[in-house]
Protein backbone atom coordinates (compact mmCIF):
# COMPACT_ATOMS: atom_id res chain seq x y z
CA UNK A 1 0.00 0.00 0.00
CA UNK A 2 1.22 3.62 -1.21
CA UNK A 3 2.63 5.39 2.33
CA UNK A 4 -0.59 7.39 3.92
CA UNK A 5 0.91 10.30 4.04
CA UNK A 6 1.93 10.60 0.26
CA UNK A 7 -1.71 9.35 -0.67
CA UNK A 8 -2.80 12.77 2.03
CA UNK A 9 0.07 15.20 0.74
CA UNK A 10 -1.64 14.62 -2.73
CA UNK A 11 -5.03 15.14 -1.51
CA UNK A 12 -6.16 15.92 2.24
CA UNK A 13 -8.98 13.04 4.02
CA UNK A 14 -11.96 14.78 4.07
CA UNK A 15 -14.13 14.68 7.04
CA UNK A 16 -17.98 14.45 6.51
CA UNK A 17 -19.63 17.16 8.85
CA UNK A 18 -22.92 18.52 9.74
CA UNK A 19 -22.81 22.16 9.76
CA UNK A 20 -24.10 23.19 12.94
CA UNK A 21 -21.36 24.70 15.42
CA UNK A 22 -21.25 21.42 17.57
CA UNK A 23 -20.83 19.17 14.65
CA UNK A 24 -18.06 21.37 13.65
CA UNK A 25 -16.51 21.34 16.58
CA UNK A 26 -16.70 17.18 16.89
CA UNK A 27 -15.29 17.55 13.50
CA UNK A 28 -12.03 19.42 14.41
CA UNK A 29 -11.70 16.95 17.39
CA UNK A 30 -11.13 13.98 15.01
CA UNK A 31 -8.95 16.82 13.06
CA UNK A 32 -6.48 17.58 15.68
CA UNK A 33 -6.49 13.61 16.94
CA UNK A 34 -5.17 13.36 13.02
CA UNK A 35 -2.42 15.72 13.05
CA UNK A 36 -0.34 16.31 11.35
CA UNK A 37 -1.96 14.22 8.81
CA UNK A 38 -3.49 17.15 6.20
CA UNK A 39 -7.29 17.41 6.71
CA UNK A 40 -9.98 19.68 5.05
CA UNK A 41 -13.73 19.46 6.71
CA UNK A 42 -16.55 19.32 4.16
CA UNK A 43 -19.64 20.63 5.77
CA UNK A 44 -23.29 19.89 4.84
CA UNK A 45 -26.71 20.86 6.43
CA UNK A 46 -28.75 18.10 6.76
CA UNK A 47 -32.81 17.72 5.97
CA UNK A 48 -32.70 16.98 10.22
CA UNK A 49 -30.93 20.56 10.80
CA UNK A 50 -33.38 21.83 8.69
CA UNK A 51 -37.13 20.61 9.89
CA UNK A 52 -37.47 22.15 12.84
CA UNK A 53 -41.69 22.56 13.21
CA UNK A 54 -41.15 18.92 14.26
CA UNK A 55 -39.90 16.31 16.15
CA UNK A 56 -37.38 14.43 14.58
CA UNK A 57 -39.49 11.02 15.43
CA UNK A 58 -42.09 12.64 13.23
CA UNK A 59 -39.50 14.30 10.50
CA UNK A 60 -38.64 10.70 9.80
CA UNK A 61 -36.27 9.32 12.76
CA UNK A 62 -32.40 10.12 13.38
CA UNK A 63 -31.24 9.22 10.25
CA UNK A 64 -31.91 12.50 9.13
CA UNK A 65 -29.09 13.31 10.23
CA UNK A 66 -27.08 10.65 8.96
CA UNK A 67 -27.71 9.78 5.40
CA UNK A 68 -26.69 12.45 3.68
CA UNK A 69 -23.35 12.29 4.88
CA UNK A 70 -23.56 8.86 4.55
CA UNK A 71 -24.09 9.70 0.39
CA UNK A 72 -21.31 12.00 0.68
CA UNK A 73 -19.55 9.29 1.79
CA UNK A 74 -20.40 6.74 -0.39
CA UNK A 75 -19.70 8.92 -3.61
CA UNK A 76 -16.50 10.02 -2.50
CA UNK A 77 -16.80 13.39 -1.60
CA UNK A 78 -15.39 13.14 1.40
CA UNK A 79 -13.23 10.14 2.95
CA UNK A 80 -14.79 9.93 6.61
CA UNK A 81 -18.37 10.84 8.15
CA UNK A 82 -18.01 12.47 11.85
CA UNK A 83 -21.45 10.91 13.86
CA UNK A 84 -22.40 11.63 17.22
CA UNK A 85 -22.91 7.85 17.65
CA UNK A 86 -26.54 8.46 20.09
CA UNK A 87 -27.88 9.66 16.17
CA UNK A 88 -26.60 6.35 14.21
CA UNK A 89 -29.54 3.95 13.54
CA UNK A 90 -28.35 0.30 14.20
CA UNK A 91 -28.16 -0.28 10.90
CA UNK A 92 -26.12 1.86 8.59
CA UNK A 93 -25.41 2.33 4.78
CA UNK A 94 -24.05 -1.21 3.35
CA UNK A 95 -20.65 -0.43 2.03
CA UNK A 96 -19.71 1.86 5.02
CA UNK A 97 -18.30 0.54 8.04
CA UNK A 98 -17.18 2.42 11.82
CA UNK A 99 -13.72 2.40 11.81
CA UNK A 100 -13.09 3.73 15.07
CA UNK A 101 -15.40 5.25 18.45
CA UNK A 102 -13.79 7.96 19.90
CA UNK A 103 -12.65 8.22 23.85
CA UNK A 104 -15.90 9.02 25.53
CA UNK A 105 -17.41 12.37 26.82
CA UNK A 106 -19.57 12.72 29.38
CA UNK A 107 -22.47 10.86 28.79
CA UNK A 108 -25.12 12.17 31.32
CA UNK A 109 -28.22 14.67 30.79
CA UNK A 110 -27.88 18.30 32.03
CA UNK A 111 -30.70 20.47 33.37
CA UNK A 112 -30.07 23.85 32.20
CA UNK A 113 -31.85 27.09 33.70
CA UNK A 114 -31.89 28.37 37.07
CA UNK A 115 -33.02 25.00 38.67
CA UNK A 116 -30.54 23.16 40.22
CA UNK A 117 -32.80 19.42 39.99
CA UNK A 118 -35.30 17.97 38.53
CA UNK A 119 -36.98 18.10 42.13
CA UNK A 120 -36.77 22.13 42.34
CA UNK A 121 -39.11 22.56 39.04
CA UNK A 122 -42.29 24.41 40.32
CA UNK A 123 -45.11 22.43 39.54
CA UNK A 124 -46.20 22.95 36.12
CA UNK A 125 -42.49 24.25 35.17
CA UNK A 126 -42.31 23.89 30.97
CA UNK A 127 -39.28 21.82 30.32
CA UNK A 128 -37.91 21.87 26.30
CA UNK A 129 -36.46 18.60 24.79
CA UNK A 130 -36.68 17.07 21.34
CA UNK A 131 -35.79 13.56 22.69
CA UNK A 132 -38.89 11.51 23.35
CA UNK A 133 -36.34 9.79 25.99
CA UNK A 134 -36.24 12.68 27.76
CA UNK A 135 -39.52 13.03 27.70
CA UNK A 136 -40.82 9.84 28.54
CA UNK A 137 -38.28 9.98 31.74
CA UNK A 138 -39.70 13.64 32.37
CA UNK A 139 -43.10 12.49 32.69
CA UNK A 140 -42.30 9.00 34.89
CA UNK A 141 -40.53 11.02 37.11
CA UNK A 142 -42.49 14.11 37.42
CA UNK A 143 -45.56 13.76 35.79
CA UNK A 144 -46.79 17.50 36.53
CA UNK A 145 -44.54 18.44 34.22
CA UNK A 146 -45.35 20.23 31.05
CA UNK A 147 -43.03 18.78 28.30
CA UNK A 148 -42.30 21.18 24.91
CA UNK A 149 -41.10 20.21 21.73
CA UNK A 150 -37.40 22.35 21.54
CA UNK A 151 -35.51 22.07 18.00
CA UNK A 152 -32.60 23.38 16.57
CA UNK A 153 -28.67 23.80 17.44
CA UNK A 154 -27.49 24.53 21.33
CA UNK A 155 -27.50 28.08 20.74
CA UNK A 156 -30.98 27.95 19.37
CA UNK A 157 -32.35 26.24 21.98
CA UNK A 158 -30.34 28.33 24.91
CA UNK A 159 -31.76 31.42 23.11
CA UNK A 160 -35.55 29.45 23.77
CA UNK A 161 -34.89 29.60 27.14
CA UNK A 162 -33.16 32.82 27.29
CA UNK A 163 -36.09 34.31 25.36
CA UNK A 164 -38.75 32.88 28.40
CA UNK A 165 -40.03 29.99 26.60
CA UNK A 166 -39.29 27.16 28.91
CA UNK A 167 -38.28 27.25 32.71
CA UNK A 168 -35.54 24.83 31.66
CA UNK A 169 -34.27 22.64 28.96
CA UNK A 170 -32.32 19.64 28.62
CA UNK A 171 -29.07 19.08 26.44
CA UNK A 172 -26.11 16.35 26.98
CA UNK A 173 -22.91 17.36 29.09
CA UNK A 174 -21.16 16.35 25.93
CA UNK A 175 -22.58 19.37 23.94
CA UNK A 176 -22.14 21.39 26.28
CA UNK A 177 -18.19 20.34 26.99
CA UNK A 178 -17.44 20.18 23.38
CA UNK A 179 -18.94 23.77 22.75
CA UNK A 180 -17.26 25.08 25.70
CA UNK A 181 -20.36 27.18 27.25
CA UNK A 182 -20.31 28.89 30.38
CA UNK A 183 -24.02 28.04 31.10
CA UNK A 184 -26.08 28.01 34.83
CA UNK A 185 -26.64 23.84 34.51
CA UNK A 186 -26.79 20.84 36.33
CA UNK A 187 -25.54 17.22 35.11
CA UNK A 188 -28.80 14.87 36.00
CA UNK A 189 -28.51 11.46 37.93
CA UNK A 190 -28.30 8.98 35.94
CA UNK A 191 -30.19 7.19 38.26
CA UNK A 192 -32.96 9.93 37.36
CA UNK A 193 -32.19 10.19 33.94
CA UNK A 194 -30.01 7.37 32.36
CA UNK A 195 -28.45 8.28 28.77
CA UNK A 196 -29.16 7.31 25.50
CA UNK A 197 -27.11 4.31 23.68
CA UNK A 198 -23.71 5.81 23.11
CA UNK A 199 -24.59 9.19 23.97
CA UNK A 200 -21.30 11.55 24.56
CA UNK A 201 -19.42 9.15 21.93
CA UNK A 202 -18.25 9.51 18.46
CA UNK A 203 -18.15 7.33 15.74
CA UNK A 204 -16.07 7.63 12.68
CA UNK A 205 -17.61 6.02 9.52
CA UNK A 206 -15.92 4.71 6.71
CA UNK A 207 -16.17 3.38 2.85
CA UNK A 208 -15.53 0.07 1.86
CA UNK A 209 -12.99 -0.05 -0.60
CA UNK A 210 -9.88 -2.02 -1.83
CA UNK A 211 -8.21 0.59 -3.15
CA UNK A 212 -4.70 2.44 -1.77
CA UNK A 213 -6.98 5.58 -0.58
CA UNK A 214 -9.14 3.92 0.78
CA UNK A 215 -7.22 1.57 2.74
CA UNK A 216 -4.77 4.14 4.13
CA UNK A 217 -8.32 5.85 5.24
CA UNK A 218 -9.28 2.73 7.21
CA UNK A 219 -5.74 2.24 8.86
CA UNK A 220 -5.61 6.19 10.33
CA UNK A 221 -9.01 6.21 10.99
CA UNK A 222 -8.46 2.83 13.09
CA UNK A 223 -5.76 4.33 14.82
CA UNK A 224 -8.02 6.85 16.72
CA UNK A 225 -10.02 3.91 18.58
CA UNK A 226 -10.92 4.09 22.30
CA UNK A 227 -11.51 0.03 22.88
CA UNK A 228 -13.40 0.83 26.18
CA UNK A 229 -15.63 3.21 24.53
CA UNK A 230 -15.78 0.96 21.74
CA UNK A 231 -17.08 -2.00 24.21
CA UNK A 232 -19.72 0.11 25.91
CA UNK A 233 -21.51 1.68 22.81
CA UNK A 234 -21.18 -2.13 21.54
CA UNK A 235 -23.26 -3.69 24.51
CA UNK A 236 -25.50 -0.67 24.21
CA UNK A 237 -26.29 -0.43 20.45
CA UNK A 238 -27.14 -4.58 20.69
CA UNK A 239 -29.54 -3.69 23.09
CA UNK A 240 -30.86 -0.87 21.23
CA UNK A 241 -31.31 -3.04 18.11
CA UNK A 242 -33.09 -6.48 19.86
CA UNK A 243 -35.34 -3.70 20.81
CA UNK A 244 -35.90 -2.59 17.53
CA UNK A 245 -35.41 0.85 18.72
CA UNK A 246 -36.06 4.01 16.56
CA UNK A 247 -37.15 7.81 16.90
CA UNK A 248 -40.57 6.72 18.71
CA UNK A 249 -39.51 4.35 21.37
CA UNK A 250 -37.88 5.67 24.81
CA UNK A 251 -35.11 3.46 25.49
CA UNK A 252 -32.17 4.13 27.73
CA UNK A 253 -28.76 2.45 27.70
CA UNK A 254 -25.63 2.66 29.59
CA UNK A 255 -22.65 0.80 30.05
CA UNK A 256 -19.63 0.63 31.71
CA UNK A 257 -16.60 -0.92 31.60
CA UNK A 258 -14.34 -1.72 34.83
CA UNK A 259 -10.53 -2.26 35.51
CA UNK A 260 -11.01 -5.79 35.44
CA UNK A 261 -12.86 -6.21 31.66
CA UNK A 262 -15.97 -6.57 32.81
CA UNK A 263 -18.80 -4.51 31.07
CA UNK A 264 -21.96 -3.45 33.41
CA UNK A 265 -25.09 -2.64 31.23
CA UNK A 266 -28.07 -0.30 32.58
CA UNK A 267 -31.25 -0.50 30.61
CA UNK A 268 -34.48 1.04 30.54
CA UNK A 269 -37.90 1.03 28.01
CA UNK A 270 -40.81 3.39 29.01
CA UNK A 271 -43.79 4.01 27.57
CA UNK A 272 -43.79 7.53 25.45
CA UNK A 273 -45.70 9.25 27.98
CA UNK A 274 -43.84 8.13 31.20
CA UNK A 275 -47.12 6.03 32.64
CA UNK A 276 -44.90 2.71 32.51
CA UNK A 277 -41.45 1.56 32.81
CA UNK A 278 -39.04 -1.56 33.03
CA UNK A 279 -35.57 -1.38 34.09
CA UNK A 280 -33.17 -3.72 34.35
CA UNK A 281 -29.31 -4.49 34.41
CA UNK A 282 -26.47 -7.26 33.56
CA UNK A 283 -22.56 -7.82 33.34
CA UNK A 284 -20.51 -9.62 30.98
CA UNK A 285 -16.89 -10.01 30.18
CA UNK A 286 -15.92 -6.65 27.34
CA UNK A 287 -15.42 -9.75 24.81
CA UNK A 288 -19.61 -10.48 25.05
CA UNK A 289 -20.51 -7.19 25.04
CA UNK A 290 -22.71 -7.73 22.11
CA UNK A 291 -24.19 -10.61 23.61
CA UNK A 292 -24.94 -9.02 26.90
CA UNK A 293 -26.75 -6.53 24.85
CA UNK A 294 -28.98 -8.72 23.44
CA UNK A 295 -29.92 -10.55 26.81
CA UNK A 296 -30.77 -7.20 28.68
CA UNK A 297 -32.91 -6.12 25.54
CA UNK A 298 -34.74 -9.49 25.71
CA UNK A 299 -35.19 -9.68 29.44
CA UNK A 300 -36.91 -6.02 29.71
CA UNK A 301 -38.95 -7.06 26.28
CA UNK A 302 -40.10 -9.97 28.55
CA UNK A 303 -40.59 -7.40 31.28
CA UNK A 304 -42.50 -5.12 29.10
CA UNK A 305 -45.02 -8.19 28.19
CA UNK A 306 -43.75 -8.31 24.49
CA UNK A 307 -43.26 -5.53 21.48
CA UNK A 308 -46.59 -4.39 22.32
CA UNK A 309 -45.44 -2.32 24.77
CA UNK A 310 -43.03 -0.88 21.77
CA UNK A 311 -45.79 0.37 19.94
Amino acid sequence: MTNPSDIFAARPLILGSRASALALAQADIVRDLLAPLPTDILSLTTRGDRILDRSLADAGGKGLFVKELERQLLDGSCDAAVHSMKDMETVFAEGTTIAAVLPREDRRDALIGPFATIDSLPRGAVVGTASVRRRALLHHYRPDLRIELLRGNVNTRLAALEAGRYDAIILAMAGLRRLALDVPHTPLDPAVMPPAAAQGALAIQVRGGDDDRARAVAVVIAGLTCERATAEVMAERAMLAHLDGSCHTPIAASATLDDSGVLHLDGMVLRPDGTAAHRDSETAPRQDAVALGRQLGARLLEAAGGRDFLA
